[in-house]
């Protein structure tokens, strides 16, 4: 199903973690949802935009396991969005190991 902006923010939300854009507050609790504009591509007639698609890069950041992305991919499902398979990066903050689950979620607008 194709989605625009509001609707993808709309159902992160659903998923009852937190959502931020850019980046999350010092106070954020683990898991949370952190998503950013990666860029934008657009289909084109007679050399005219008929639509802009942004991609948006969706990262879970938990100091857990891969079913911190269960929430977040249910409620995907639910909506049928089209998402990209969700790669898990582990990096250290604090002496402690976290993991950003990254996906991406292609709008159209």
């Amino acid at each position: 199903m194709q989605i625009n902006f509001q609707q993808l923010r709309s159902i992160m939300k659903e998923s009852g973690l937190p959502v931020y854009r850019d980046s999350e507050p010092n106070n954020a609790v683990y898991p949370y949802i952190v998503y950013e504009f990666v860029n934008e591509t657009h289909k084109r007639a007679s050399n005219k935009v008929l639509i802009d698609m942004p991609l948006y890069q969706i990262a879970i950041i938990t100091n857990g396991i891969e079913t911190a992305c269960k929430p977040l991919k249910e409620v995907f499902n639910k909506h049928g969005v089209s998402y990209a398979m969700f790669e898990g990066y582990p990096y250290d903050e604090n002496d402690s190991t976290i993991i950003q689950f990254i996906t991406y979620v292609r709008c159209v607008n």
